[in-house]
């Protein structure tokens, strides 16, 4: 049965099966690669619009339970969102798959991202995978399937929506104008090349000639608005006419040239100075309120692994010494450091109470000593079965992408395995029962 619940972000994987890679079944660290050399500075774009705006609330991926042990989900719909989230996360994953200045850039992105990273997502679980069908070939398969899927805004529909949110482009705003003089006619507006309107308007020097001036993407008078819209007029027919086409004024010498042409009883006189111009009154410009950062719900914050109000029973000096770093240290600026000393804390942790119980464990593997650990805590009581079922499954060698004491030790012996703050907090979330037992007095 379908339904829509909120997910870990590190619960979520990316199909392998995804129609945008080339080889199927690649595994989740290669696809990630492959994506992001796919789709290169479009998964930039989508990276940063979500650390400048969050998930888009409007698109819930669509997932599919993995059935495996670790509750886990593939993601049918929305593998480039989660890949985006993925690279914010660690974008040192992505060396080789993205280019010197892409990579360097998604870097920033993270930078930012992990200071307030997103944890999970609301997604639409399916049970099946045709299930999904319908609604991935209507977003993907190309055109408006008759009305059933998305329609697109027309050029002046786009410019309607942005005067009735108060971001009008400029641009607009002497269509505008125009059309609140009577000058156009909402037909006649429709035959408007937008963009170079645009293009011609964004010319210093063609604003000069028309006697208007922009501040701050308002576009504002500096002589009579009789005049000045006159002058506006003249470029906009000569647009709708095919007088002036795109390839005349692609380039800035070719606009620079067309306003030099431009007829004396249409240049306009400025009889306002510079900077003191008045701004051209459009429909629908009403001040803008701040933006509001939208997100797929509560965004946590979390810059340390341990939380600070954690009290734990330590009696040996060094692993109380270490934990009080794990409850310092930026899990953000020292990644590195963190991912190692919680490593170690792991284990004198799991070593001291070995040697206070007088555990036998089978080997020396970390994995191993857990799992000992963990038996006799469960024996003693000190830890129920639903708190010991997440330590055990972190002992198994798991994927690339999950948490694991597989992983860990890369993060030690590994050079080219590169820690995540995410992976580490999803770590710490699935052990810090196991912790406070251990230190239990």
């Amino acid at each position: 049965m379908s339904e829509i619940i909120s997910i870990p972000v590190s619960g979520l994987l990316l199909d392998a099966e995804n129609p945008r890679l080339p080889q199927p079944n690649v595994g989740q660290r290669e696809a990630l690669r492959a994506l992001a050399q796919q789709q290169n500075r479009k998964l930039i774009a989508l990276a940063k619009d979500i650390v400048l705006h969050g998930i888009n609330p409007t698109e819930l991926p669509i997932v599919i339970r993995t059935g495996d042990d670790l509750g886990r989900y593939v993601v049918l719909e929305g593998n480039r969102r989660l890949a985006a989230l993925k690279s914010l996360e660690n974008p040192e994953s992505l060396i080789g798959a993205l280019q010197p200045n892409d990579l360097t850039e998604m870097r920033k992105w993270s930078k930012q991202y992990q200071e307030n990273p997103i944890e999970s997502l609301q997604c639409f679980v399916v049970e099946t995978k045709p299930e999904s069908q319908h609604w991935m070939e209507l977003r993907h398969t190309g055109g408006q399937n008759e009305g059933a899927a998305i329609v697109p805004w027309g050029a002046d529909d786009a410019a309607r929506f942005r005067a009735r949110s108060g971001n009008i482009p400029f641009h607009t705003q002497a269509l505008d104008l125009l059309e609140n003089r009577g000058d156009l006619t909402p037909d006649k507006r429709k035959k408007v090349k937008s963009a170079s309107l645009k293009r011609i308007i964004g010319t210093p020097e063609v604003r000069e000639k028309l006697g208007i001036e922009l501040e701050d993407g308002k576009l504002k008078l500096l002589a009579d608005e009789r005049h000045v819209a006159k002058a506006l007029l003249h470029v906009v027919n000569d647009l709708i006419s095919g007088a002036v086409t795109t390839k005349d004024i692609y380039h800035k010498p070719q606009r620079i040239d067309y306003a030099n042409k431009l007829p004396a009883a249409i240049v306009v006189k400025p009889t306002i100075a510079s900077g003191h111009g008045v701004a051209v009154s459009a429909k629908g410009g009403k001040p803008t309120a701040p933006k509001a950062t939208v997100g797929s719900g509560p965004v946590i914050h979390k810059d340390r692994l341990m939380p600070r109000g954690l009290v734990l029973n330590i009696t040996d000096p060094r692993l109380q010494r270490i934990a009080k770093e794990l409850k310092t240290l930026s899990l953000i600026e020292y990644t590195n450091a963190v991912s190692v000393l919680f490593r170690v804390f792991i284990e004198l942790s799991a070593d001291d109470y070995i040697g206070r119980q007088k555990l036998t464990p089978a080997n020396d593997k970390l994995s191993t000593k857990l799992l000992a650990v963990t038996q006799d805590l469960i024996a003693r009581k000190k830890l129920t079965t639903a708190q010991a079922a997440p330590v055990r499954l972190t002992c198994r060698k798991d994927s690339f992408l999950a948490p694991s004491t597989a992983l860990m030790n890369e993060y030690v012996h590994n050079k080219f395995i590169f820690p995540a703050p995410g992976d580490l907090r999803a770590y710490w979330d699935s052990v810090q029962s196991f912790v406070q037992a251990v230190w239990a007095p």
